[in-house]
């Protein structure tokens, strides 16, 4: 019975520390919020901490300035890049509308 316990234990733990680990980052906990309070968390970020944030969520993207610049786009400002994030958060929330204040982002290539 011990040794089924420590089995369990050591198969468990790994999961439970990255569920602790996910809880306190910062990213994680950005995705936890929604509608105003999101909103409000990502008007004070800054243009680099939204950048930041938007390459963790999809490294495949081109969010990094050296990158749209490589690639011949335009560079993202803090406002599209706010917009990008809310519309990846709340996409992901069930029930949302599409739209960030009063403006329909849902679908629009951000």
């Amino acid at each position: 019975m011990e040794s089924l316990i420590k089995q369990i234990i050591a198969h468990q733990l790994p999961k439970i520390l990255a569920m602790e680990s996910h809880r306190k980052d910062w990213r994680y906990q950005l995705m936890s919020l929604k509608d105003k309070t999101l909103f409000d968390r990502l008007t004070l970020m800054k243009r680099q901490e939204l950048l930041a944030w938007l390459q963790w969520y999809d490294n495949a993207g081109t969010y990094a300035d050296h990158d749209c610049v490589r690639r011949g786009i335009p560079l993202f400002t803090k406002v599209r890049a706010l917009a990008a994030a809310y519309q990846r958060i709340m996409r992901e929330h069930e029930g949302w509308d599409g739209y960030m204040g009063t403006e329909y982002i849902r679908g629009s290539a951000l």
